[in-house]
């Protein structure tokens, strides 16, 4: 009888632990994915009041003329260019200033677009690219290796360590014992180095 209360106590600790694990993994997705909606609000506000400004200086370029500026009869005076150029001159100022502001918003937007195409892999896909095939690695060094190769993700140790239980679980990473340490090994080539992403998850 003690044999069997002992065995059922361990598996109810077994299974408390499993659902611990999958429970703190859960939250932790949870917060990942939370902090990727709120980037995107903040990049969805930048763009509307991109376009709002961009519509505005677009509307100002084709319509109404304005009179010159005090500041720029000196500079008409000195171009011999004739009698229609005061008229014709304030028209195209306007039009580089316009142009040079657009620029690095468009430079901005690329930049972005590379932190959010980054964001959007998966987060087995990123941390198998990482794993060379047959090497052990701690839970620690993977997440280091996937902060500095992708510091927009800003996943926690515990997510990282969840995440390569997962992986365990579906064979693409096996898991040893060394002097109480858990190590994980990658066991076949990453899918994202091949290009066959689906086939990973």
């Amino acid at each position: 009888m003690n044999n069997a209360d002992s065995a059922s106590q361990s598996v109810q600790t077994m299974y408390a632990e499993r659902f611990a694990s999958d429970l703190t993994d859960n939250r932790a997705e949870q917060k990942e994915l939370a902090a990727q909606i709120e980037r995107l609000r903040a990049r969805l506000e930048q763009l509307e009041a991109d376009e709002t400004w961009l519509t505005g200086m677009q509307a100002a370029l084709p319509g109404e003329t304005m009179p010159p500026r005090p500041r720029r009869a000196p500079r008409t005076e000195e171009k011999p260019a004739g009698d229609d150029a005061p008229a014709g001159t304030p028209v195209p100022g306007p039009r580089p200033a316009g142009r040079a502001k657009a620029r690095p918003s468009r430079a901005r937007t690329s930049g972005r677009k590379k932190a959010a195409s980054a964001a959007g892999v998966p987060l087995h896909q990123l941390i198998r690219a990482l794993m060379p095939v047959g090497e052990p690695r701690l839970v620690r060094e993977v997440h280091a290796d996937l902060t500095e190769a992708h510091p927009e993700r800003g996943t926690s140790v515990q997510v990282v360590r969840n995440t390569l239980e997962t992986m365990v679980k579906r064979g693409a990473v096996g898991k040893g014992i060394q002097k109480g340490t858990a190590m994980y090994t990658a066991t076949a080539p990453a899918a994202s180095e091949g290009g066959e992403a689906p086939a990973a998850g």
